[in-house]
C-alpha cells in the first residue's frame, strides 16, 4: 500500500495470480520467492525496496519464471478463487463445533474505561479464547449456548453493542494510529475519524441517502497507507497540516484500487466535496451500483465538475421539517445547540433518538 505524495513512480498495488502449489510444497515456493526478490530486487533507495516495484518492473511472467527456477519446477496453473466477499463477522454466529462466536465492533481498535474492564471480565470468566480481525474487532469465540443471554447483557451494559446498534459506517472504517503515536503522520486519523464520520452520515441524511447505506471510509496520517485508503470507496490521505488527499473507486468488498481525486483539500471543507458526489450518487446510480462503482463510471473529470458548479441540494418541503412536530421554545433551543455541532436541528433530534432508543434497548 505505501507510496509518496507526488511521486508517481511510487504507487499502492494489488496481488497478481503466480500459481498454485500443494500444500507441502508452500514452505518451498516461498522461500523461492523470498529468494528472487533478495537477489533481484531494489536496496539501494528503500522507496523503491518493496516486491511490488519488482514485479512492476518484469512483469508477472519474468518473475514466475525466476522464483520456478528457485522452485525446482513449474507452478500449477492457477486456479479461480470464488468472488471475494467482505464479511464483518460481528453478532452471534454458529461457530461450527456445536459453540458459539461473537464479533464485537471497536471503533479503531482502540478499548479503554469501561469498554476495556467490561471485555477483560467475561474473557476472564468464562475464559474465552479471542482473535483479532483486520477490520480492527474483536472476536469472542468457543462460547457455550448458555452463556449468550448473560454475556449479551453485560457486554451492552459496558457499551460494546451489538451490530445493529452500530452505524453501518462505522463497520467498514478504519483509521491508522497517526498522532500522538506515529512519527510519520502529518494530520489526524485514529482521533479525528469519529467527527468524520459524523459528517459523512450528516451529509448522507442531508441528500437523502438512507441510514442503512453506506461506503467504505479509510482514513490515514500519511501515505504509507496503514489503513488501506487506496483500496477504499473514499480514502482520505494525510497530505499536510489538517488537509487529506481524496481518492475513490475502491469497491464494498475491497478488492480493487482507488485512484487519486483531490490534493490537500482541508479536513473544514470535506462537506464542500463530499455532498456533490453523495448527492448525484443518490440520483445518478443505476440499479444496486455502488458509491465506489459509481464514481469509476462516471470518471473523474464529470466528477470534478460536479463538485466545481456545485450549489447545493435543491430544497424542497421537507417532511423532516422539525418545526412541524416540535413547539417554537423546544426548535430554537434544539437548533441552536444543533449549529454548535454543525448540524441541522433535524439531524441533532434523530441522532437523540437513536441514542435514546439503543440505550433503552441496552437496558433490556
Amino acid at each position: 500500500m505505501g507510496r509518496t505524495h507526488r511521486m508517481e513512480t511510487t504507487f499502492p498495488r494489488i496481488a497478481d495470480p503466480l500459481g498454485y502449489v500443494p500444500k507441502e510444497d508452500i514452505l518451498y515456493a516461498v522461500k523461492a520467492i523470498v529468494v528472487t526478490q533478495r537477489e533481484n530486487g531494489r536496496r539501494d533507495d528503500r522507496k523503491f525496496s518493496r516486491m511490488k516495484y519488482l514485479l512492476s518492473s518484469w512483469g508477472i511472467e519474468k518473475f514466475r519464471s525466476v522464483v520456478e527456477q528457485y522452485y525446482g519446477k513449474k507452478f500449477e496453473p492457477f486456479r479461480e478463487l470464488p468472488e471475494w466477499q467482505f464479511k464483518s463477522y460481528l453478532g452471534w454466529h454458529e461457530q461450527g463445533d456445536g459453540g458459539l462466536f461473537c464479533g464485537l465492533h471497536v471503533d479503531s481498535g482502540r478499548l479503554g474505561g469501561k469498554m476495556k474492564k467490561t471485555l477483560r471480565e467475561v474473557i476472564e470468566k468464562y475464559n474465552l479464547n479471542v482473535r483479532i480481525t483486520p477490520n480492527q474487532n474483536i472476536i469472542l469465540c468457543d462460547i457455550r449456548s448458555a452463556w449468550k443471554r448473560p454475556i449479551t447483557t453485560v457486554l451492552a451494559q459496558g457499551g460494546l453493542l451489538q451490530p445493529r446498534y452500530v452505524d453501518p459506517l462505522n463497520i467498514t472504517a478504519m483509521a491508522c494510529p497517526a498522532f500522538p503515536l506515529c512519527p510519520l503522520a502529518i494530520t489526524e486519523a485514529e482521533r479525528g475519524i469519529p467527527d468524520i464520520l459524523k459528517r459523512v452520515r450528516a451529509v448522507f441524511e442531508k441528500v437523502g441517502l438512507k441510514y442503512n447505506e453506506s461506503v467504505v471510509v479509510r482514513i490515514t496520517g500519511c501515505p504509507n497507507g496503514c489503513a488501506r485508503p487506496y483500496m477504499a470507496e473514499l480514502g482520505l490521505v494525510g497530505d499536510g497540516p489538517n488537509s487529506y488527499q481524496i481518492w475513490l473507486g475502491g469497491t464494498p468488498n475491497q478488492t480493487s484500487l482507488a485512484r487519486t481525486f483531490m490534493n490537500k483539500v482541508k479536513v473544514q471543507d470535506l462537506e464542500k466535496i463530499l455532498e456533490p458526489l453523495f448527492y448525484h450518487w443518490k440520483r445518478k446510480r443505476q440499479s444496486k451500483e455502488s458509491f465506489g462503482e459509481f464514481t469509476t463510471r462516471m470518471g473523474f473529470e464529470k466528477l470534478q465538475e460536479l463538485v466545481d458548479k456545485w450549489e447545493g441540494p435543491i430544497q424542497s418541503a421537507s417532511r423532516h421539517n422539525l418545526k412541524l412536530f416540535a413547539d417554537k421554545e423546544t426548535y430554537e433551543a434544539v437548533d441552536e445547540l444543533a449549529k454548535l455541532q454543525s448540524k441541522s436541528a433535524h439531524q441533532l433530534a434523530i441522532e437523540v433518538i437513536r441514542n435514546f432508543v439503543a440505550s433503552q434497548q441496552m437496558e433490556k
